[in-house]
């Protein structure tokens, strides 16, 4: 149930950022740039790659210590209730 709950928010967000992105120039350019994208991140990856690696790592500390100071100190003050069984019929 959690990972279709997730899977679906990503999918939902994803689309999303595609419909900005296509609300700001039209799909042949979205097309090119993706298609330039595919073909050189790659290189730059693999040549770049420890660079890139300790970023992405920062970046999801800060986030995962964002989220825990929001956990800490409003998700965990929301009063949650007992989950019921299911009802049989």
């Amino acid at each position: 149930m959690a990972l279709t709950v997730k899977k679906s928010s990503q999918v939902v967000v994803s689309l999303w950022a595609a419909a900005v992105v296509g609300s700001w120039c039209n799909f042949l350019t979205v097309f090119y740039v993706g298609f330039v994208d595919a073909h050189t991140l790659p290189v730059l990856y693999e040549r770049y790659e420890d660079e890139v690696d300790s970023f992405v790592y920062a970046v999801l500390e800060q986030i995962q210590h964002n989220y825990r100071k929001l956990d800490a100190g409003l998700l965990s003050k929301i009063p949650k209730g007992k989950l019921k069984g299911k009802k049989s019929e």
